[in-house]
């Protein structure tokens, strides 16, 4: 029997299902955590911390960033640097501290605290670099199972990669509007080439900067049957808009504690109704 971290049987493709009064199925907007469950320097986002009090919180999802060290760690981290040190040339153990004075967290670490935690919290890996697809997988398959985890990627050579290494997990896009970094497509990106090119690549959502979110977009993703994911909504009235949107499956933010609130306050009125 697999050993490895999986959801309970009532936990069905990472959403929550409610059955109303009337016996009718609600899905709801998936709530993303943003690099964790952080407030400032306690904890600190993209540590191992934080991932933990996002599992607590009850988020759906947590996104991380990754990177690979001079000696082949895998770290949580967004930028290129720490201080003045470049990650991708320079050893684990001689990583300058975080802003707080934590060390960085690993994948390895995040992984094995994840298993260890319990919960319902997917984990959303977005890889900043291509070239160890291979070894990201690794990692993760050691404790979690192919629907705890889940990629995404701005580098279109790093979705692919990851497409064929986890063919049962789901893979999304990320698109942004200042950063063209798909050949041949025009930017910003119409909404008939954004489908064409998300159905090239054979992902399962696009996830996309809420810049770039119009009515058109939206409305030709779902006509694809393509989910969207919208980054980053931190604003309440923005939160409000997509939780009660049904062309957004789920929301990247920075204030999942809020997202998830305002969404358990339409859940309520949903099965009410």
């Amino acid at each position: 029997q697999d050993s490895r971290f999986q959801f309970p049987p009532d936990h069905v493709d990472g959403r929550r299902m409610l059955i109303s009064s009337s016996a009718s199925r609600v899905s709801l907007t998936d709530v993303i955590a943003h690099r964790g469950y952080h407030d400032g320097n306690a904890p600190y986002e993209n540590t191992t911390d934080a991932y933990l009090r996002a599992i607590r919180l009850g988020a759906d999802v947590m996104e991380t960033d990754v990177r690979r060290t001079k000696d082949g760690v895998i770290v949580l981290h967004h930028d290129a640097t720490i201080g003045a040190a470049l990650i991708s040339e320079t050893n684990y153990a001689d990583l300058p501290k975080l802003p707080n004075g934590q060390p960085v967290s690993t994948l390895s670490g995040l992984v094995d605290a994840i298993a260890g935690a319990g919960g319902r919290t997917k984990l959303l890996v977005e890889t900043k670099e291509t070239g160890y697809e291979a070894e990201i997988a690794s990692i993760v398959r050691r404790k979690l199972r192919d629907d705890a985890v889940e990629y995404m990627s701005f580098n279109v050579d790093s979705v692919r990669a990851l497409r064929e290494l986890a063919p049962h997990s789901k893979v999304g896009v990320l698109v942004t509007a200042w950063l063209p970094d798909w050949d041949s497509v025009t930017w910003p990106i119409s909404a008939s080439a954004l489908v064409a090119k998300a159905k090239q690549l054979g992902v399962d959502f696009v996830a996309m900067d809420g810049l770039l979110a119009s009515n058109a977009r939206l409305d030709a993703l779902a006509g694809a049957g393509i989910a969207t994911r919208i980054w980053t909504v931190d604003k309440r009235a923005d939160i409000q808009r997509y939780l009660n949107d049904p062309r957004v499956s789920g929301i990247i933010t920075n204030a999942p504690d809020v997202a998830k609130a305002m969404r358990d306050t339409r859940m309520a009125s949903l099965v009410a109704a």
